[in-house]
């Protein structure tokens, strides 16, 4: 059962619209929550007049900055770092286009609209900050703050490297913010009842954000309760608490009332936690025959105006020697507000920027050498005898075999033949390109998972974990670890999430940790069940437990025909015919602390060409070969590949935010941002190696991130290829392109 593609057990519900989704949920009475934003990027907010809109057919309540001036919303200000306090509403000035200035409630989300266009705000635009580089030396936006530098960090011998003689290769290379784009936006519907509050969220951490309301409102954790449903795409953007949210709590408390807040995609793009958004600054120098001596990388990082785990970038710089034995690595890394939207964590969050620079630097070295990109990173590969391997960042490494990867990938597309090929199509004047990518990530930040596992008095099965999917398949893989522990059917294991009131406190998920901690949790409490069901089944059989074995719905005495089945065993559970020392019932929660993080790799191919005419690029093939450890359910791990190599794709070809002279957002649509689509992704060629982790008892690495880190280097290593060029930055629009060819 374990390793065996099941079928999906949430599709029914998804395919037949009865999936639940927090937008779905209405009770009666329910308010709606709109929000007025900031047509400036930077400017002094000198009054506001609400009094028409208050006014207003079906409006209860407009708020402004002074208003919320009491709510604290989480992050709080840490004191290791330059970051300042969030507020639900700007107080004295706005500083990013969107920013939340006053909020409407009315009785429907169009009686709220029209109420927004009533609000009169009297702004004074301001000088605005866009540009990171600019921005370091520029006036602060913060008033109280002297610099717009919110952290500034440095390791390594940075002279040495500087210093260093060999063949060196420098470039700058442009990590353009990208926004999530789920299916389904944000949505919070909050209800005051009884001293209670209950919020029903898209959240991918229900306790997280319990945690962070009660910080807010001042309310005992107990207070506060959390419900999220079926939840279609997150990414990284549904982690935290946001403004809007927090004003439907503080709403509904107010108003006594369930109050709702919906997101529009304009608002999502333009205001939601945007990824990656960092420039890098590298050197490498390597001896003649490809080996790296040194590598430095200067990180400067846009944060945007709000502090969203500022910490989180960090893993950059501590994943940034990526796959490779580096014998001197050094780094700075400066995050930097500006007038822009705060930067938040996005599918992968740090480890796609890391791989993208050392890929492109070692791609460029590779040129440089006239060696072959595989050959290069075959001869600086961490070896598996090196493991565990501590990196250049810090990191250590679990578990790895980057050759095997690579010989695997080379071998699916017959490489000296594709290299032949490339040859041929050039000489036709084609512009083919072959472009590689080798990464590491690091997956389980949180260092244990939580899971509790109930059989009911008739034999069912219910598991109650702290992880949230969004579309992963949670409820289908973890019904899968159970089943195969207890021996039972995957039908007869039901999977619960999502509401605080009765999943096992926990990190939620983000990072790939749910597999490698929830996973195991679930496996180790279900392991305690079926010790007490073993116990239970000799108790009634008059045999050892450690005789007992649990398959096929059964406990069998073994070498025997005796057995009974575990409905019967249930039964005596609850019946209290149990052995001495045993309690009457089936459940066990168990929250286990894994063996530290995991670090899955692998190695992904693109092949692209090029028209001449219109410098548009096409995609012909994507290849790759990843490693995260055992796989649960193949089928499972083969979405969660195609989603990451679609996002990672995307975001080479033509994921970008942009904003104009004024600050203003120009892809404020998807007519402007664009996304993939089927017509512009070939079909992906899949497969893999396997090397178990020994950090979890399933020997489980994370798989959700790695098709978002390994193709946007493979797409760009592949373009740069066809051009012969370097000097190339994502996305690789055709107009970029066409400048060059011209």
């Amino acid at each position: 059962m374990l390793g065996a593609p099941v079928q999906r057990a949430e599709d029914p519900a998804l395919i037949t619209g009865q999936a639940i989704f927090t937008a779905d949920v209405t009770p009666a009475g329910t308010l709606h929550l709109a929000v007025l934003r900031s047509p400036f990027a930077h400017a002094r907010v000198n009054g506001i007049d609400t009094d028409a809109a208050a006014r207003a057919p079906g409006v209860w309540a407009v708020y402004t900055g002074k208003d919320v001036a009491d709510l604290e919303v989480p992050p709080e200000p840490n004191p290791r770092r330059n970051v300042p306090r969030r507020y639900a509403l700007a107080q004295d000035r706005v500083l990013m286009p969107g920013d939340p200035v006053a909020a409407v409630v009315a009785d429907s989300a169009l009686a709220a609209a029209d109420a927004l266009e009533l609000i009169e705000v009297d702004y004074d635009p301001l000088p605005i900050v866009g540009d990171i580089d600019e921005a370091v030396a520029a006036p602060p936006i913060y008033a109280d703050q002297d610099s717009n530098v919110a952290y500034e960090r440095a390791k390594g011998d940075w002279d040495l490297i500087a210093a260093m003689e060999g063949v060196m290769v420098e470039g700058t290379i442009d990590h353009p913010r990208v926004a999530p784009a789920p299916m389904e936006g944000r949505v919070a519907l909050s209800t005051w009842n009884d001293g209670r509050l209950t919020v029903h969220m898209n959240s991918q951490a229900p306790h997280l954000i319990q945690e962070e309301l009660a910080r807010c409102l001042n309310l005992p954790v107990n207070q506060v309760r959390v419900v999220t449903g079926f939840v279609g795409g997150a990414f990284g953007a549904k982690f935290d608490l946001a403004e809007e949210e927090m004003l439907t709590a503080f709403a509904a408390r107010r108003l006594g009332r369930p109050v709702k807040w919906v997101e529009g995609r304009r608002e999502h793009l333009l205001t939601t936690g945007h990824g990656r958004s960092m420039i890098s600054r590298y050197r490498l120098v390597a001896e003649p025959n490809g080996r790296i001596k040194g590598f430095l990388v200067d990180w400067l990082v846009d944060l945007g105006c709000r502090a969203r785990y500022v910490d989180f970038m960090t893993i950059t710089p501590r994943i940034g020697t990526g796959n490779y034995d580096i014998e001197s690595y050094a780094w700075r890394m400066r995050g930097i507000w500006t007038n822009r939207s705060p930067r938040g964590i996005y599918r992968g969050a740090g480890r796609p920027e890391a791989t993208l620079t050392i890929e492109r630097a070692l791609d460029h070295l590779a040129s440089v050498l006239e060696m072959d990109p595989a050959e290069i990173r075959r001869v600086n590969f961490v070896r598996p005898v090196q493991f565990p391997y501590k990196s250049g960042g810090g990191y250590v490494y679990d578990t790895g075999d980057y050759e095997a990867n690579l010989d695997a990938l080379l071998k699916a597309v017959d490489y000296e033949t594709l290299r032949a090929e490339q040859e041929e199509a050039r000489a036709t004047g084609r512009l083919v390109g072959i472009g590689l990518a080798s990464y590491v990530e690091v997956c389980g930040f949180e260092d244990w998972g939580a899971a509790r596992v109930v059989v009911a008095n008739d034999g069912s099965v219910t598991v109650q974990v702290e992880t949230l999917d969004q579309g992963q398949g949670h409820r289908t893989a973890f019904a899968q670890i159970v089943a195969a522990r207890l021996g039972l059917a995957v039908s007869m294991v039901r999977v619960e999430q999502g509401d605080t009131s009765s999943a096992p406190s926990g990190h939620g998920t983000s990072g790939s940790r749910s597999v490698a901690q929830g996973g195991s949790s679930a496996q180790a409490a279900a392991s305690k069940v079926a010790a007490k069901a073993q116990r239970i089944a000799g108790h009634l059989l008059e045999a050892s437990p450690t005789d007992i074995e649990l398959a096929n719905g059964r406990a069998n005495v073994k070498g025997t025909d005796v057995s009974i089945t575990w409905q019967e065993i249930a039964v005596a559970a609850y019946e209290g015919k149990v052995p001495d020392g045993d309690e009457p019932g089936l459940e066990e929660e168990v929250r286990l602390r894994s063996g530290g993080m995991n670090f899955p790799f692998g190695t992904h191919l693109a092949v692209v060409e090029i028209d001449r005419e219109t410098g548009a690029v096409r995609l012909q093939r994507m290849v790759a070969v990843d490693d995260a450890g055992f796989i649960v359910n193949p089928m499972l791990a083969e979405g969660q590949r195609h989603g990451g190599l679609a996002q990672g794709v995307g975001q080479a070809l033509w994921e970008a935010v942009r904003y104009d002279e004024s600050g203003n957002l120009t892809t404020a649509t998807f007519v402007d941002y664009l996304i993939p689509s089927a017509t512009g992704l070939p079909l992906f060629e899949l497969t893999e190696t396997e090397t178990p982790t020994p950090t979890n008892p399933l020997g489980a690495k994370g798989i959700g991130e790695a098709g978002a880190i390994g193709s946007t280097p493979a797409v760009l290593n592949a373009v740069c290829d066809a051009l012969s060029r370097q000097d190339l930055q994502i996305p690789l629009t055709p107009e970029q392109i066409w400048r060059r060819l011209g």
